[in-house]
């Protein structure tokens, strides 16, 4: 029984990635109302883990999904975009809970760790989805628009554009919320044909 539940979790943690995107989309908003509300908006950025968090889970979720037919490739983008979910992390952490730039303000580590990681995951993302196979455990048409989705993160990534970066910021997220929504309807149309199956097959008395 006891195995059973672990496999059913390891098997739909990948889920886990639709909060974590939804999460990640409001980011701005997020922003906005810190701002607004407390005069900072490090009140938010001090919530923000939470949405790489569970990307990160999601994500190795996705992967275990995956095992034996992920090619080298996949699993490069698979490994660099946790390190830059864990740089993120990190980055978030030491910046606005440790106060670690406070302390050493030229060279900003933190900080330096923060936006260096969004570049690693935007970067292992495109990876991880262009070299999934096409007859994986993710469905293709899921795929696409989480392509597009970390090419508008990494674009916002790499340069400070301001409210159209900010969109782009969005897209991103929502990549990893249709990403992760793609597997839910897979999984359940998967269901209804495994029940319909059933139901067809002829009984034995």
């Amino acid at each position: 029984m006891v195995s059973k539940v672990l496999s059913f979790i390891l098997r739909w943690s990948g889920l886990l990635v639709v909060p974590g995107g939804v999460l990640w989309a409001l980011s701005p908003v997020g922003v906005s109302l810190s701002d607004s509300l407390f005069h900072t908006p490090n009140v938010f950025w001090k919530m923000f883990p939470s949405a790489p968090l569970l990307i990160l889970l999601g994500l190795i979720g996705l992967q275990l999904r995956q095992a034996g037919r992920s090619g080298l490739l996949e699993k490069v983008g698979f490994f660099v975009a946790v390190l830059g979910l864990l740089m993120i992390l990190a980055g978030d952490v030491g910046l606005y809970w440790l106060n670690i730039d406070d302390t050493y303000i030229m060279t900003a580590p933190a900080y330096r760790a923060f936006r260096l990681g969004l570049l690693v995951l935007a970067v292992g993302s495109i990876l991880f989805a262009v070299a999934a196979p096409r007859d994986g455990a993710l469905p293709t048409w899921g795929l696409a628009p989480f392509v597009m989705g970390s090419l508008c993160g990494l674009v916002s990534f790499a340069q400070d554009l301001g409210s159209f970066g900010a969109i782009l910021w969005v897209l991103f997220g929502l990549g990893w919320v249709w990403l992760g929504l793609s597997l839910a309807v897979r999984g359940f149309l998967s269901f209804l044909r495994a029940r319909r199956t059933a139901r067809g097959a002829p009984t034995t008395k």
